[in-house]
Formats: C-alpha cells, sequence, structure tokens
C-alpha cells in the first residue's frame, strides 16, 4: 500500500463523522466540548502522519536535504566538499630599483579592495619572495584567500593594495597577474545528490563510468603545499581495443604537464636471468618519447643503446608508460638471448645482461591521476586501482583551444567605456574558462553576458565570427590578453 500523508482538516472530519454515525452526539460546532477532543486527537495525528512524511524523504538521498543528506551519504562514506579558498599569484613592485636583494617574507597580506557585487577579500602570501638588487618587481608570488567561497575568484589586476608597509619598501605596490582561482562555495545539494550519483555508478570498477566519476576531484600538491592542479571533469576515449586515453580537465585552468627528468641514469636492471623480458622502471608514469635504454650484454658484444624516440629501436621493446615496464622482444644478434633448446633467436634478455634506462616522468595533477587509475602496490589502502585488468589507461590534458574574442562595447549615459572593459573582459574569460570537454563556444552567449554588465547599452563581437565547435578531446580557454574589449 501505498503511503498518503493525511492531514488535519481530513482528519478531524472523518472523527466527527465517525462519531456522528456511532453516537448520539449532535453538537460538533466550534467551541464544543466534542469537537475540542477531537480536534486535540487530530492535531497528534496530523503531527504524526509529518514526522512520517520526513522519515521517509530523509531515508532516500534523492529527496534528503541539509544535514540528513549528510548522513544517508556518509553510508556510501562520502563527504560534503566544504567551501574552498581561492589560490593565485601576485607580483610586488618597489617605487624604485632595489640597491640590494630585499626579502619578501611570508605571509605579506594583499586584498582586492570591495566592489558592488563583493565585499573586500584578503590575501596572504604562502611563499617568501625577493626583489633582486636592480630591480622593481619581485616574481609571482603564490597567495591563498583567508576565507574561502566562490566570491574569492576575483579577476586579474584587481588585487592591487597591500595591508601593511613591507619593511624597508615603503611605497610598494602589488597586482595580481591572473585571475584567482579555485574558490568554492560548500557543495550544494544538487551537487552533492550528482556526484553521489556519479559515485554509486562507479562501485563496479573497470567500467567507463568507474574511471570518469573516480578521478573527479583528485587533487595535487607539491612539497610546498601548493595546489597544482585538481580534476574537474573526464573522459574516457578507446583508442583501441585495451589501448584508452582518459581526458581530464584541471579546475585551475593551467594544464601545466609537469615532468621531471632522473638526473642520472638508474640501473634497472642489475643482471638478467635467461630470457627475462620485463625491465620495472622506478617512475611511472613515464614520457614514452623521453625513455632510453643501455643494454650492457656480458662478453664482447658491448653495449646497445635504444631511444623510445627512434622508430627503428622501437621493434625491440613495447614500454607500458603508464606503469613503467619495457616489455623486450627479440633484440640483434649481439645481443639476443638464444633458445636453449633450439639455438634460434628469441625474445628476451641473455642472461647477465645489465639494463641502464634514463628517461622522464609525469608528476603533478597528470601523476597523481595515473596513480589512482593504476593503483600503488606500495599503498593499496589509497590507491586500491581502477582500472581492468589486461588493458592500459593513459591520463592525459586535452588539446587547450585558445579561443579570441574582440568586442565592442557602446556604454550607456553616465557610464564610460574605460570602466566597462575589465569587467567585461573578466565575465568573458569566465565563461570560456569554465566551459567542459568538447563545449561549444556560443558567441550568442558571449554577447549576452557582455550585456549583462552593468553599464553597457550595446555589444557587437567582431571575433569570433561564428560559434567555436570543439572535438571531444578538446577544450576551449581563455588565456590573459586573448579577450579584448573596445
Amino acid at each position: 500500500m501505498t503511503f498518503r500523508r493525511r492531514v488535519f482538516a481530513e482528519i478531524l472530519q472523518d472523527m466527527i463523522d465517525h462519531v456522528q454515525l456511532n453516537t448520539p452526539l449532535t453538537d460538533f460546532r466550534i467551541g464544543s466540548v466534542i469537537r475540542t477532543l477531537l480536534e486535540a486527537a487530530a492535531l497528534e495525528d496530523d503531527e504524526a502522519y509529518f514526522q512520517m512524511a520526513q522519515l521517509l524523504r530523509d531515508f532516500s538521498f534523492t529527496s534528503a536535504t541539509g544535514v540528513e543528506l549528510d548522513r544517508r551519504l556518509a553510508d556510501f562514506d562520502l563527504e560534503r566538499a566544504p567551501a574552498a579558498p581561492a589560490l593565485g599569484e601576485v607580483v610586488i613592485t618597489a617605487p624604485r630599483p632595489a640597491t640590494r636583494d630585499i626579502a619578501l617574507v611570508a605571509p605579506i597580506t594583499v586584498y582586492a579592495d570591495e566592489t558592488s557585487e563583493r565585499p573586500r577579500v584578503d590575501f596572504v602570501t604562502t611563499q617568501g619572495g625577493v626583489i633582486a638588487a636592480g630591480r622593481t618587481a619581485s616574481a609571482a608570488i603564490p597567495i591563498v584567500s583567508t576565507v574561502p567561497g566562490a566570491f574569492t575568484n576575483v579577476p586579474a589586476g584587481t588585487i592591487r593594495f597591500l595591508q601593511s608597509p613591507i619593511m624597508g619598501l615603503e611605497g610598494a605596490t602589488c597586482e595580481n597577474p591572473i585571475a584567482a582561482f579555485a574558490g568554492r562555495d560548500s557543495e550544494s545539494d544538487d551537487d552533492f545528490r550528482a556526484r553521489a550519483r556519479r559515485h554509486i555508478r562507479a562501485l563496479p570498477r573497470g567500467t567507463v563510468a568507474a574511471l570518469e566519476g573516480k578521478v573527479i576531484g583528485v587533487r595535487a600538491w607539491n612539497a610546498a603545499g601548493v595546489l597544482l592542479g585538481q580534476v574537474s571533469s573526464a573522459l574516457l576515449r578507446e583508442e583501441r581495443p585495451g589501448e584508452n586515453t582518459l581526458f581530464i580537465l584541471d579546475a585551475t585552468h593551467r594544464f601545466e604537464q609537469t615532468t621531471e627528468t632522473l638526473l642520472q641514469p638508474e640501473l634497472a636492471l642489475p643482471a638478467a636471468t635467461p630470457g627475462q623480458r620485463h625491465v620495472h622502471l622506478s617512475h611511472a608514469p613515464v614520457v614514452p618519447e623521453t625513455l632510453e635504454l643501455t643494454i650492457q650484454t656480458p662478453g664482447p658484444s658491448g653495449w646497445l643503446t635504444l631511444a623510445a624516440r627512434d622508430p627503428a629501436a622501437r621493434r625491440y621493446f613495447d614500454l607500458d608508460d603508464t606503469t613503467a615496464v619495457v616489455t623486450i622482444g627479440t633484440l640483434p644478434p649481439d645481443h639476443a638471448h638464444r633458445d636453449p633448446r633450439t639455438g634460434t633467436l628469441a625474445p628476451g634478455l641473455r642472461a647477465g645482461t645489465a639494463v641502464t634506462a634514463r628517461f622522464a616522468c609525469y608528476t603533478g595533477l597528470i601523476g597523481e591521476v595515473q596513480r589512482v587509475v593504476n593503483g600503488d602496490p606500495a599503498d593499496r589502502l589509497r590507491y586500491p586501482g581502477w582500472k581492468a585488468a589486461g588493458t592500459r589507461v593513459r591520463v592525459r590534458y586535452p588539446l587547450v583551444r585558445q579561443v579570441d574574442v574582440r568586442l565592442a562595447v557602446t556604454p550607456k549615459e553616465g557610464f564610460a567605456r574605460g570602466d566597462l572593459v575589465s569587467p567585461v573582459m573578466a565575465t568573458v574569460e569566465q565563461y570560456i574558462n569554465g566551459l567542459g570537454l568538447g563545449a561549444e563556444v556560443v558567441v550568442a552567449r558571449i554577447a549576452a553576458l557582455a550585456m549583462s554588465v552593468p553599464g553597457v547599452f550595446d555589444v557587437t563581437a567582431l571575433l569570433p565570427t561564428g560559434n567555436v565547435v570543439l572535438l571531444e578531446d578538446e577544450v576551449a580557454r581563455a588565456p590573459r590578453g586573448s579577450v579584448v574589449v573596445s
């Protein structure tokens, strides 16, 4: 039987009808003793129905809200994403060239002044900096907002104030060369539910939904605790059977393919057993084209160098760059292993062969996501792995398509065109830089957003001349300087 909530008026009327039918009582007017008694009982029944309806609503995460939603999803080991502060960079400038190196000791508080749309936003530097002798400006210094929230994502050029003078640097100024990013409000109920649905679909590992859903939200940090990137969305594409590419979108808009090269070749294999085929490198994922193997065969054969960038050399080995495993094929006769039964050339290494390797590996966000996908045998608790056995999943950034925008703005009466340039630029950049994988850049949307800026009377879009259509492995971005407003 389907539960149906009954309300006070309906319950009271049923009670009155029942008493009238089964007793000689006739006075059910408002204020009568019998009606007052029935009203008291009906109120309690109404409250009981209300509590049952609340219980049913809060029992399912599809309808629960607030704290009850948090409790339901805790059963799936999910927590609501808290509000996060904005990250960014600031350049501190002296009024004249420094006569000596001036240290900028963290934390230094800088801020973007309040506007009609948001309050003042304070930031602090997370690392020290220096203004070198003979120069007027520091290098870009990382900053983080002192409070969380989406409103802390201020545009470039708006962090222009130092809260306190810097000792020995009176009259200094500051400015943020890029817009602050990554600030967000606490995850809403709707977003939390949507993430829960993705998580539940991802529970059977090895599926497309599992891989795409599991990596969303993965973050990478450097040794200083600075955020390098965070996955906002992902797309898995099958290249051929067993070979897949997982494209990830970086919420920080950096898309920096951070790599690290081994300063010295590593001894990947001191001495091979007869016919040994697999060589395990120390770091993954490997940047494929950087791998260089040196194979030292015992005896007069000497050494053999195989470089991945050489197509002729690639026929002698295969690299699984995602797990850093090299599989040796049949080498040239002077170095090849021979089948002990037939004496013919066979895949693998001769006994006692040493292998050294030189290569670069991905670090940063790509490295962290690859670790989540493959798993880490040294830390199965945090990195159990999500890809199916026997498959290869390469994590890569999408191709970034720069979108150049040229807008001609007509101000309303009482507004100066110069005062509209920065807010229009910031609005358009925010739209383009917020698009997901394969999302089309719509010119009409750009014009509508520009028109929504207070003081804008009319907008003419000069570039792009039409919608910008992207492939599924591409993402549109508008770096600083690509949006021009006149």
